[in-house]
């Protein structure tokens, strides 16, 4: 781990990183180049025994990085940290179990008559080093998603955290390194956007994941020749049938739409509910929205903390008055004071409105009535594409045809588009992003097939 860029050794929360230097980023690259070879030395057993490390590690460190994780960000509530510490090492521990069953496939080359007496092996081999670019609102989750198939595959990477949030970057890279991870094979660059894009340039990391907003299609365009993977935004959308279970509906639409106060790329802001079930509903996610408590991200009983800074929270009470002023009701919510935006339900949301078309970002879910499953449908496809969506019934016909209809990476049947465990394949389609992250899903993302055929011939014995 590059540790010249850091202020002090450790995670101190609220403390500065300062920026790295180009002399810094270089070292970083060179590092990560010298460390591939070394890496593909070792077996995939050794690999799986430093993911085991790894997650002993951060479940010793798990309830004070999450009180630091809260205090650094200042916008992500100490619950909110707990679960995301948690997670971080379900993906640590799912991604040892897949190194232990391998990654490499059989091929059966004698199924060919030019195949016969052949044997057919394909490998998963590294692309190369990986520039790994994380977003704030999850500040050791999302680099764990990216880190710990890395190091399933055998592939160093250069982490360049989010500004708001390079500490837990940095907490996370001691760990690895802690672990057992050969030195040069993971960097931490806290680098500012110009910076940024000189890494995306650089023809020695020709593997590009990047989780965040928009910004993300132009990496892709100035990297063109390289293998990118974009995990991006969502406007998530949950399809609820008249028969549903409304309890279950709105206790998952409650704990997914308010998760780090609505700012994760998978919260539920969309209910497209059946108008014979609409009334019902409506008055359950009042109940449950108006409980929320709104606090200080510190307070472990807090629910709802800020958003990341004034101009997000100005966005977002944007977005909710565009709405009233369209006709749509505000039932819980609806006000701001500075950073803060209360838990927010709007009822009679429509098409023209921005909440049904674009990501909110906050604590906001719109509910719209609709008359079948097919309007809902339309609905929820009309953003082009989303990264998940859930669906409510017990019509199984009903749902796998939903299924197959809605234009998502994912599907959930009974569950909330916010639902996620972490080993299955997870991406956008069309806006909401490129390629699949999820254990073995991203080891593709960062390696190549190599074929190895080999051809033998009958010993007589």
């Amino acid at each position: 781990m590059s540790t010249e860029t850091i202020t002090a050794e450790g995670f101190v929360a609220g403390e500065k990183v300062e920026m790295a230097d180009a002399g810094a980023a270089e070292r970083a690259i060179a590092a990560a180049v010298e460390a591939l070879p070394v890496l593909r030395r070792q077996s995939l057993g050794e690999r799986a025994a430093i993911l085991d490390r790894l997650a002993a590690l951060l479940g010793r460190r798990a309830s004070t990085l999450a009180a630091e994780m809260a205090a650094e960000a200042g916008c992500l509530t100490q619950g909110d940290m707990v679960m995301e510490v948690e997670r971080a090492i379900d993906v640590i521990v799912l991604t040892a179990a897949a190194a232990r069953e391998g990654f490499d496939e059989v091929v059966n080359v004698e199924g060919s008559a030019r195949g016969a007496d052949t044997l057919g092996l394909v490998r998963r081999v590294p692309i190369g080093p990986m520039l790994a670019i994380t977003a704030f609102n999850g500040p050791i989750l999302i680099a764990t998603h990216k880190i710990a198939p890395a190091i399933a595959a055998g592939v160093p990477v250069v982490l360049k955290p989010s500004p708001r949030v390079p500490r837990a970057a940095v907490a996370l890279a001691e760990l690895v390194q802690e672990a057992g991870w050969p030195a040069g094979a993971l960097s931490v660059l806290p680098v500012g956007n110009e910076e940024t894009m000189a890494l995306v340039a650089d023809e020695r990391l020709p593997v590009i994941s990047f989780t965040g907003g928009d910004i993300g299609w132009a990496i892709r365009e100035a990297a063109p020749r390289k293998h990118v993977h974009l995990e991006l935004g969502g406007v998530g959308a949950m399809l609820v049938a008249a028969d549903a279970d409304l309890d279950d509906v709105a206790a998952q639409a409650v704990a997914g739409g308010f998760a780090r106060s609505g700012q994760a790329c998978l919260s539920v802001q969309r209910i497209y509910v059946e108008e014979g079930a609409h009334d019902d509903l409506v008055a359950k996610l009042a109940e449950r929205v108006d409980g929320l408590r709104v606090g200080d991200p510190s307070d472990p009983d807090a629910d709802i903390g800020p958003l990341v800074d004034e101009r997000a929270a100005e966005r977002v009470e944007g977005m909710v008055a565009d709405a009233t002023e369209k006709g749509a009701r505000v039932l819980c919510g609806g006000n701001r004071e500075g950073t803060l935006m209360e838990p927010t339900l709007l009822t009679d949301v429509s098409p023209e409105m921005a909440v049904a078309r674009r990501e909110v970002f906050g604590p906001v879910i719109v509910v719209a009535k609709v008359a079948d499953m097919g309007e809902a449908l339309r609905e929820a496809n009309a953003t082009g594409g989303i990264l998940q969506a859930g669906v409510f019934t017990h019509d199984i016909d009903l749902a796998l045809t939903l299924a197959d209809e809605l234009q998502a990476g994912g599907v959930i049947v009974n569950g909330s588009n916010g639902w996620r465990v972490d080993n299955v394949p997870f991406g956008g389609v069309g806006p909401a992003g490129l390629g699949r992250e999820g254990v073995r899903a991203m080891v593709e993302e960062m390696t190549q097939r190599k074929a190895i055929v080999v051809r033998r011939k009958t010993v007589e014995l």
